[in-house]
């Protein structure tokens, strides 16, 4: 088989709403069509929060791949490492997003030539005991000029979520009125987070923080200050990081120097910002794997949880959002999630998704 064509279609995904870090008003997203000379496709969709890369794959990546042959099925991984030629190691920035696309469309293409699920694909490309069932939690909570957190928690857990979480800003007394809030909508035996998105929380918030019990802290110093995290991990409550690293090299070095514990925090490296799954598989022999929650990238990291046997998949609850909820018809069961049994992640059975992704 031979790559015929590739397309990227940069989208926006903007909505009047923030986090500790940046606000989404002109957040775009980058779509990519990959076709063989068969004429079948394989699609990505970006994860959320980092804007499209379509120069980048215009321009850099995409002259590389494009004419590759292979002998029956594709190799995803031997397309990535052509995208990366003459690229040097380090300085990572966006390139991995963009190189993870090309990867993420191709395993697409690979399973649906194969007729099988992607996370079937997957793990059997990797030799694992996937599943086709998942955990996953809700993602919700930014701040907005109206005070909708309450209710979007109480969607959330009527969705079926059974774990929700919502974000936060580092100051103790504002973060303290969010979390009464958004605990005015959790039933007995929900589970819930906070993600501070990088701020550099004090230890005084992080002591604020113990009544709630809470799952997990998210990002509570900016991404590459191990220091400081470290010394925040000492505190003894839980710690998930992770989503603003986009190499296996700074994955390891989180592990070296951030001070997270193996039985009791979480890594949240994104496939789809870390320059694919192979680089991912590497990652995951850093840590154990009931402690990996990918961020975002909702359908495709979907089926890296499945494949791998992960701890959680993310979600944004609201499925009326191109990259929100999962596939039609698939309802959240007590936080459980079946992967239906199409070929592919299943662009193709997420219908206002599919509209955006079959125009690229």
């Amino acid at each position: 088989m031979k790559i015929a064509e590739l397309r990227e279609r940069t989208v926006s995904i903007a909505a009047p709403m923030r986090n500790a870090a940046i606000g989404f008003g002109e957040m775009t997203a980058s779509a990519v069509a990959m076709v063989c000379d068969s004429g079948i496709t394989g699609y990505a969709f970006d994860s959320i929060g980092r804007y499209g890369k379509g120069a980048l794959l215009r321009e850099r990546f995409f002259p590389r791949v494009l004419g590759l042959s292979f002998d029956g099925v594709i190799d995803p991984p031997a397309l990535a490492r052509a995208a990366m030629a003459n690229e040097k190691s380090g300085g990572h920035g966006e390139r991995p997003g963009a190189v993870a696309l090309i990867e993420a469309a191709a395993w697409d293409l690979r399973a649906k030539m194969q007729g099988v699920p992607l996370w079937r694909c997957l793990a059997d490309y990797y030799r694992t005991n996937g599943s086709g069932t998942i955990s996953a939690y809700a993602s919700c909570g930014h701040f907005r000029t109206d005070d909708v957190l309450t209710d979007e928690v109480k969607r959330a857990v009527d969705a079926g979520y059974r774990c929700v979480k919502i974000k936060v800003a580092g100051e103790v007394k504002a973060d303290l009125k969010r979390l009464e809030r958004a605990s005015a909508a959790l039933p007995r035996g929900t589970s819930w987070a906070v993600d501070a998105n990088g701020a550099a929380v004090s230890e005084a918030w992080f002591e604020a923080m113990s009544p709630f019990k809470l799952a997990w802290i998210e990002e509570p110093a900016p991404p590459l200050d191990f220091q400081r995290l470290a010394g925040l991990a000492r505190l003894g409550q839980p710690i998930a990081t992770g989503e603003n690293l986009f190499s296996y090299d700074d994955a390891r070095n989180l592990v070296r120097y951030g001070g997270l514990r193996r039985e009791r925090d979480f890594i949240q490296v994104d496939p789809l910002l870390a320059y694919g799954v192979d680089e991912y598989v590497q990652i995951l022999a850093l840590w154990p794997r009931a402690q990996f929650m990918p961020h975002a990238g909702h359908l495709f990291n979907a089926h890296c949880v499945a494949a791998f046997g992960l701890g959680m998949a993310e979600a944004a609850p609201d499925a009326s959002l191109i990259y929100g909820g999962y596939w039609d018809g698939v309802r959240v069961d007590a936080g459980r999630v079946k992967i239906p049994d199409v070929p592919g992640a299943g662009f193709e059975a997420k219908a206002n998704l599919f509209a955006v992704l079959e125009k690229t």
